[in-house]
Formats: structure tokens, sequence, C-alpha cells
């Protein structure tokens, strides 16, 4: 399951307005893998799962490369001296990258190679970039994640969701909780420090004590990032059908806070830092990519249905594999036969998805940051908003900072309405 899913899919609101430029310098780039061994019955992703599929993961992995080429052509720097050399190689080398899907780790280490030496030579990557893979549990091995370690990966996200077998089927996963703790361990062996892992709570059939045992192994392990998500039912899953849609039906709301509750005062006691609504980290292990998002920053995204945000310009890749790869294998390759715009934002909408992106840290919204990205106030921008909040006790001021309360980080979504 993917790590982070930074901004709501349903977005199709087209504006007319200037094109987007590489002089804003994004660090970071996204890349979509969207192949799954089997889908599992909660997942609504953008992934293909059938032999076809499997056989051009060759031809998609070129084609992602090609792209990757092009984007300097694409989205040309606006300033004279922005990209330095003959190659389009971009000013800002990368900081942050993160293989994402669908299942990166069916990738070969080769394949996961040949993508950053794409990007190395294109945009330039930083020695101290953080590069994320995806991995599930059911498709790697020591061999293999010490050979994705030695082609440049230097974090893994697992995604283990539960050690309660039970629970594993019902969500469909393709792992076991036996696979599950040894692909940790083998990442361990690997060589990597810098690991995340998924849990999931509310699932139909899930008890407290199965959260408290795969809790107790993430602890155990020590593994330094974990992502906590709440079950939610995708229209058009197997798992929405069978459930006839209504999750509440299952697990009510009460019993899913008292898993989130537990799980967040307990790794509070371990010294892990709630530093977003859905991550908890080790302080130094949060997610340099996901607070990229968190912060409103623009970014490269690269495949099949991946959705990039570069200048004021918000938009998504073609999402079949036949066009995807289709258009790239053109030798005049189109920008509009790969890239679809979806929006263009305003200043006021960028100043909504700022607040509402940064209320989802212990970071927040602060008043400095806000002016100088702004030149305003936030309480010029959303006074009455802000006013509002506070005196529901979902917001709180302290230091020049505006932060969720406690009772904000359960009520967060109420926050949310008043910014979309």
């Amino acid at each position: 399951m993917p790590e982070n899913r930074p901004f709501p899919e349903n977005t199709r609101a087209i504006a007319a307005g200037p094109g987007p430029s590489m002089a804003d310098g994004p660090a970071s780039a996204y890349i979509h893998v969207p192949f799954c061994v089997r889908k599992c019955a909660y997942c609504d992703f953008l992934s293909f799962a059938d032999e076809r599929s499997h056989a051009r993961i060759e031809a998609y992995v070129d084609a992602v490369c090609r792209e990757i080429t092009l984007t300097p052509k694409w989205f040309p720097a606006e300033e004279p001296g922005r990209r330095a050399g003959v190659e389009g190689r971009a000013e800002r080398p990368l900081e942050t990258i993160y293989f994402g899907g669908g299942t990166p780790s069916l990738l070969s280490p080769t394949q996961v190679g040949k993508i950053l030496t794409a990007l190395r030579d294109t945009f330039g990557i930083k020695d101290s970039c953080e590069i994320t893979l995806e991995a599930n549990p059911g498709t790697v091995n020591e061999e293999k994640l010490s050979a994705f370690r030695e082609a440049g990966i230097n974090r893994l996200s697992i995604g283990i969701q539960s050690l309660d077998d039970n629970v594993l089927q019902t969500l469909g996963r393709i792992h076991d909780a036996g696979s599950a703790m040894r692909a940790v361990e083998d990442a361990r062996l690997a060589g990597f420090q810098n690991i995340s892992c998924d849990m999931m709570l509310g699932i139909p059939g899930q008890t407290m004590d199965s959260v408290k045992k795969t809790l107790e192994f993430f602890l155990g392990k020590e593994i330094p990032h974990i992502s906590l998500y709440s079950l939610i039912l995708e229209e058009g899953t197997p798992l929405y059908a069978r459930l006839g849609g209504d999750i509440e039906k299952y697990v009510t709301q009460e019993q899913d806070r008292e898993m989130y509750h537990y799980v967040t005062s307990h790794l509070a006691g371990k010294g892990y830092v709630h530093y977003e609504i859905s991550n908890m980290a080790v302080p130094g292990y949060e997610s340099r990519h996901n607070s990229m998002y968190w912060r409103a920053e623009p970014y490269f995204a690269f495949g099949a249905g991946a959705h990039y945000y570069l200048g004021n310009e918000r938009g998504r890749h073609a999402e079949t594999l036949d066009e995807y790869i289709g258009a790239l294998h053109e030798e005049n390759a189109k920008k509009e036969d790969v890239l679809i715009t979806e929006e263009i934002l305003s200043p006021e909408d960028r100043m909504k998805e700022y607040m509402m992106l940064g209320f989802r840290t212990r970071a927040g919204v602060g008043e400095e940051a806000f002016r100088e990205r702004f030149g305003m106030t936030v309480e010029s921008a959303f006074g009455a908003e802000i006013e509002k909040e506070m005196n529901s006790g979902l917001v709180g001021f302290e230091d020049g900072i505006y932060r969720l309360t406690e009772k904000g980080f359960d009520l967060a979504n109420q926050v949310f309405m008043d910014y979309v």
C-alpha cells in the first residue's frame, strides 16, 4: 500500500493559465510502478496483475526513463542559466526519490538502477538523497534486498498491514505473517537501517490483541518509522462489495479509534514522534519525501497514472500501459499524449492547500513561513476559519505556529473541510 496519497484522486477541475516551469526547482521525484502479483481486496490504486501487463515491465521501465529525459524539454526553465550543462541537468539536484505502486519490489534491482541512472543524468541526485522503495513481503528476500541497496535504495517501506493471518486473508494480501516477519529480518540482514512498516487498523475480524502483537514485533525489530492507516472501503473494490460498502457494520468508529489511540500512545511512550496524522517515527527517521508533500512543494512524477505538481500545474499521466508506453515509444513523443493537466492552481488554491497539508503535521502552519510564501498573514487570509477552529478546540496557536490540538488530530477532517 502506498505510504502516501497526498492529494485527492478525484480532482477534475481544469482551468486555463500559464504553464508550469522548472524555475521552481522541484527537488523530489515520484516513480509509479503499476504492477502487482495480485490486487489486494481493498485497493483502488492503479495497478495491473495480469500476465500480459507483467510481460511489459521492461518496456515500461524504458518508457519511464524516456519520460525522465524528456521532462526538461516539456517543462523548460524560464530563466537563462536555470539549467546547467548541455544535457538539460536541473540546477537543483534531487533530494528525495520515491518508488511507489503497485508493487515496486516486483522490479529487478537492475531495472531500479536503470531508472535511478536516468534521474541522475537528467536532474542530478544529492549524495544525501533519501531513496525509498515500497516492498511487498511476498516479493523479496535477503539477496534481492541487498541488490536493491547496491542499486541505490537506502530506505524501505514494507507493506505489512498486520501479523494476523486471518486479517491478511480478509485484505487479500499475498503474504502471511511469517513471510512478513522474514522480510523485516531480511531487510536488516541486507543492511537497511531506515525502514518503515505499514500497519492497518479497523479491519473486520481484527482484535486489539492482534494489533498489540503486530506493534510489539515492530518495536522488537526497532523499526524506526511506522505508518498507520484505517481501512477505507473504496467503491469498486472486492472488499467494498463483500462488506456492502458499510465498514461500520463490522468495525465501529469507536473501535477504530481505540486501536489508533493505543498504537499512538504506546509508540509515544517509546520515544516515537507523531509527526503526521498517519505517521510516527524515531526522531531523524521521518519520511523526507512525504514531508515534502505536506509542505506543498512541487515535485516531479513519472509513470502511468502518476500525479505531478510543477509550477502552478497539477496533473496526472495516461492510465493504461498501452497509452503510456505507446506515447513514449514515438520518436517525437508529445507531452500532451503522456500528461493530462487537471488543475491550474490560483493563489487562493495554493494557500488553502498549504493550510490543509500543514495541519496534517505536528509542525503545523507557521505564521512567518505563510507570510513569506504568500505575502500575507494567516489571519488576513483565513481569519474566520481559524477563529472557528480555535473556538472549537481543534486548533491552537503557540510561538507563532497554528497546530491541531489532540482533539483536532481526532477530528482533523472537520478542519480540512474549511480549506477545500
